[in-house]
């Protein structure tokens, strides 16, 4: 897994790459605070996502609900949207869903 973090002002981008799983949440968690300690809006592209579970799932929503912050996730991958909607937690997560007709 790989986090990088484009900060310009008030607003960062944080793009993910690889795993996010409970056993690379930790390193993601600690890169999403840094980058939430630089900025009160960020973006996180989740294109690079290969695979996730409810760990890294529920650091998503743990992202979202900092009432500091906006904090917005796109490009969601096929594993994140099957993941979001078995779990029913598209309207939690608040983000535009690009669903794929396959």
């Amino acid at each position: 897994m790989s986090i990088e973090i484009q900060a310009q002002g008030h607003n960062a981008r944080v793009v993910l790459t690889g795993e996010l799983t409970i056993y690379t949440v930790a390193d993601i968690k600690a890169g999403l605070a840094q980058a939430m300690a630089q900025a009160d809006e960020i973006e996180v592209d989740l294109s690079g996502i290969t695979e996730v579970d409810t760990a890294g799932v529920q650091l998503l929503l743990i992202a979202k609900r900092n009432p500091d912050k906006k904090v917005v996730f796109c490009k969601h991958t096929q594993s994140v949207l099957r993941l979001v909607d078995l779990a029913n937690l598209g309207e939690a997560l608040g983000d535009p869903l690009v669903l794929d007709a396959t």
